[in-house]
């Protein structure tokens, strides 16, 4: 039995490639960013303060806001997995949270938690992906309600797992 205990730690190797994930993501996410900015100020001098800079540039940072939550969902996984599975001390684990002042939001007590906490990230991540596309094509036809519907439909599935738990 102790043989199957110990290989909880595992999972260590996910909340290592979740971090580097988001490592990567948070820096496409600053280059998109600093795109965005190069972009608007005269990376095309003639296009420089333009309507039509302002959109591109526009575009980009809301890409960038769309790479910034996946880098922030990756953390909220090795944060909750390295919670649940590798730590064995609840107790000295509260005293580290409370100790490095971790945000309450960061407490992650059950799988379904995690689930909760990745769900919610992933809603507002669609949302964004559907202002993006917005903004690139404001034309919308009917196959581009998908994913304003998987928002709600994503939304609700929290609220009634949350009404549950209470």
């Amino acid at each position: 039995m102790e043989t199957i205990f110990r290989a909880r730690y595992l999972s260590v190797i996910a909340v290592i490639f979740a971090a580097v994930g988001a490592v990567l993501m948070f820096a496409i996410g600053a280059v998109s960013t600093v795109d965005a900015v190069v972009y608007y100020l005269g990376g095309h001098e003639d296009q420089a303060f333009s309507s039509d800079a302002a959109l591109a540039a526009t575009v980009e940072l809301v890409s960038s806001l769309d790479q910034f939550l996946l880098g922030l969902v990756l953390l909220v996984f090795a944060f909750g997995v390295y919670s649940l599975w590798v730590v064995a001390d609840t107790e000295a684990w509260e005293d580290e949270r409370t100790r490095v002042h971790a945000p309450d939001w960061l407490n992650v007590e059950s799988v379904t938690d995690l689930k909760v906490k990745l769900l919610e990230v992933i809603t507002v991540l669609l949302a964004v992906l559907f202002l993006k596309g917005v903004l690139i094509d404001p034309e919308i036809v009917w196959a581009d309600l998908v994913v304003p519907i998987a928002v709600v439909l994503f939304a609700w599935t929290v609220w009634l797992i949350r009404r549950a738990e209470h």
